[in-house]
């Protein structure tokens, strides 16, 4: 394995998910069958590959049709949310009942960037929340700087709803908010390698009170390595810093948080227990 450090994860309980990664030729043309190979080493069972764009969508099948452990969402993500056209949902709908297709995104808003207008955003993430509903599939949010018209598109949304608030960036009256939302939205929180940083101390604070049975690990991979691997090419393997970093928050064991989040990420996604 490239990180010697890392072989300390190898034999903790059955392994873990990486609940987000972006595992594409994009960014692994050179070495995506090693990184596949060094995530199976580091004993990391499964990972969630989400889309971000429609054009990607062959490749993604493709790589979750070759490799077991490999699951795939299907979404346009807010930064591309103008790409949106009349074709966009059959696009999606026609893939969406492939087997490792578990769930609709990355979708979401954006509004510390807005590379697609704000409008667009939200009536493209309303679109592609209609699109999870009405198949039963989570959807997996990207949400800058616009919790407030999240709140209010959740609300006045199609229900029952399930999904992730992915690379969680909030804080605790964020995650506060969402548990007192009505119980037909059910959503769960995911932590990225920004936990680990300096920091990221109200992130930190609201890694301490998500409740048990919603909390999720992931690596957004490429970006965002954790401590120790900050400013390398982050990569599946990886999640175990982050998860590493949860269970000194909640003062838990590190099997504990692999357990947890891993029976988590299948109870949403769908996942097989292997």
């Amino acid at each position: 394995m490239r990180d010697t450090d890392m072989t300390r994860f190898q034999g903790i309980g059955a392994g873990i998910i990486d609940s987000h990664a972006h595992l594409v030729k994009e960014f692994f043309a050179e070495d995506q069958q090693s990184v596949i190979t060094n995530m199976e080493a580091a004993n990391v069972k499964q990972i969630v590959n989400p889309g971000v764009d429609l054009k990607s969508i062959p490749e993604l099948l493709d790589l979750a049709d070759r490799y077991k452990n490999i699951y795939v969402g299907l979404g346009l993500h807010p930064h591309q949310a103008n790409e949106w056209d009349d074709t966009s949902w059959q696009i999606i709908e026609k893939q969406i009942l492939h087997p490792k297709v578990v769930a609709i995104g990355e979708c979401g808003l954006d509004f510390y960037y807005n590379n697609s207008p704000k409008e667009i955003q939200v009536s493209v993430l309303k679109e592609q929340i209609k699109l999870a509903h009405q198949f039963n599939k989570p959807v997996i949010i990207h949400c800058r700087d616009a919790w407030d018209d999240l709140f209010d598109i959740l609300a006045k949304g199609p229900k029952p709803l399930k999904g992730v608030l992915h690379c969680f960036t909030g804080n605790t009256e964020i995650v506060s908010r969402f548990k007192t939302l009505v119980p037909e939205i059910d959503f769960y929180v995911s932590f990225s390698g920004i936990l680990t940083f300096p920091k990221s101390q109200d992130i930190q604070e609201a890694a301490k009170i998500v409740d048990d049975n919603k909390l999720l690990v992931e690596t957004d991979c490429p970006f965002l390595a954790p401590h120790p691997v900050r400013g390398k090419r982050n990569e599946p393997a990886y999640v175990w810093y982050t998860a590493e970093k949860l269970a000194q928050l909640r003062q838990q064991t590190i099997e504990h948080i692999a357990n947890l989040c891993s029976k988590n990420a299948q109870r949403l996604f769908g996942l097989p227990n292997n």
